[in-house]
């Protein structure tokens, strides 16, 4: 599992299915789907927010709450799966970097697979998230500095100790965990969705979600694929900025409360590109302030406490009703990927 870039082409792999799709459960890369690293995740509700939906004008709006995940988080997909990969085979002992709730996630994971690992993490993230992290017995590496200084300092001590690194960035295996949501939304929905709007930082969760409604058009459960549409914080707009051809780097960063999607240097960065463009989606930046108004907006109209990150995704929703991109009357579903318990509300 080291070998994660192409020895001829330097570029990241992805998986390939020899059989076709019949719709009824998502493909994996494992052969037996019960003998899967599971702590329960998926089956996240699917709620219908009706007040919301009647304020920005839209046919229907609904809430997928990833949140509801063992950790709290969409990651939990992800984890089950990579840590079932690796359990399999023989890894031990790997490393991980991440924000925050990736880094909970494989940590648990890890715990139940009996694997031990090591999670590199931004000093700045979120207690909650390095609490996560801590109690469930990897080894927190805390590092200063921006996002990718815990990249960095990850890909040295794998390096240095010669060890597995098991980057939920970098492996294929991630994301297939995340296509199990779009079967999910479409059991109930069908062909109901015109728009999914979500936080797109290493896009596992926008990659995952475009794979899985593409298995169920072409196995014809559905007859057409949602327009996907990426948000992201105005300081860290790497997608915003490929798909509008922006000048824009990783040395442009600026902070974001946003801490979820704060990724400059996203290493699948063009099938993200490919993904928002197969399904004649957009990508939009939005405003620190926007996220405070919309994390208050939320728990106070719906009762739900997203995260900064997932506040973010509702931002981005209402600046694309209000550009025109996303008609009124619309059918809109929008994974809330994060809890807000897991971030302090003052810093």
């Amino acid at each position: 599992m080291n070998d994660l870039y192409c020895a001829k082409c330097g570029g990241l792999f992805f998986v390939e299915y020899l059989e076709a799709s019949d719709g009824t459960q998502p493909r994996l890369p494992i052969s037996d789907h019960s003998s899967a690293n599971s702590l329960g995740e998926g089956d996240t509700p699917l709620v219908f927010l009706e007040k919301t939906g009647e304020e920005l004008g839209l046919g229907s709006l609904w809430a997928k709450l990833e949140f509801m995940a063992p950790t709290g988080s969409f990651k939990d997909r992800g984890s089950a799966i990579l840590t079932t990969m690796g359990r399999d085979l023989g890894v031990t002992e790997f490393v991980e970097d991440s924000s925050g709730n990736a880094g909970a996630s494989l940590a648990a994971y890890a715990a139940a697979a009996g694997l031990k690992s090591h999670v590199f993490a931004p000093a700045s993230a979120a207690r909650g998230k390095l609490d996560q992290i801590k109690i469930f017995g990897a080894n927190l590496h805390q590092i200063e500095g921006p996002r990718q200084a815990a990249t960095d300092a990850a890909e040295e001590f794998v390096k240095k100790h010669g060890l597995v690194y098991m980057s939920h960035n970098l492996s294929p295996y991630f994301s297939e965990g995340m296509k199990a949501a779009s079967y999910e939304i479409v059991d109930v929905l069908e062909d109901g969705i015109d728009h999914v709007v979500l936080p797109v930082g290493n896009g596992s969760l926008l990659i995952g979600m475009v794979r899985g409604y593409q298995e169920l058009l072409e196995a014809e459960i559905i007859g057409k694929i949602p327009k996907f549409h990426g948000v992201q914080a105005h300081a860290v707009r790497p997608l915003v900025a490929a798909l509008n051809a922006e000048e824009w780097t990783h040395d442009d960063v600026l902070p974001t409360n946003a801490s979820g999607i704060a990724v400059s240097k996203p290493p699948r960065l063009a099938e993200m590109v490919d993904a928002i463009r197969i399904t004649n989606g957009t990508a939009v930046t939005v405003s620190e302030e926007s996220l405070f108004e919309w994390q208050a907006r939320l728990a106070v109209s719906e009762g739900i406490f997203a995260e900064m990150t997932s506040a973010g995704a509702f931002a981005g929703l209402e600046k694309l009703i209000d550009s025109g991109v996303i008609k009124r009357d619309s059918n809109v579903c929008v994974p809330i990927t994060g809890s807000g318990l897991k971030e302090p509300l003052e810093k």
